[in-house]
């Protein structure tokens, strides 16, 4: 099984990004975000957001689902990461 990952989404959405000859910061300004954040999420450094995931699919003209696909799962935190009840 073929599974999405933040790597594949980033280079799905630099390569839709290019085919309309917008610039990152062109991008980002469509979706209210940075171009760094822009970038982060091309090179798969970063998730984006549900809110940031929206805007693309409706820029796009893609489902929101197959983004998440794309994406893959969310990664689990681990134990240590988790937050703890407070006392």
């Amino acid at each position: 099984m073929n599974t999405g990952s933040p790597e594949k989404f980033g280079a799905f959405i630099e390569r839709i990004r290019r085919e309309k000859r917008w610039s990152q910061n062109q991008l980002g300004k469509l979706i209210g975000a940075g171009s760094a954040y822009i970038t982060s999420v091309e090179n798969g450094e970063i998730r984006p957001t549900d809110y940031i995931l929206d805007q693309l699919a409706t820029l796009f003209g893609v489902p929101h689902e197959y983004l998440i696909a794309m994406l893959g799962p969310k990664p689990q935190l681990a134990v240590e990461d988790r937050p703890r009840p407070k006392a």
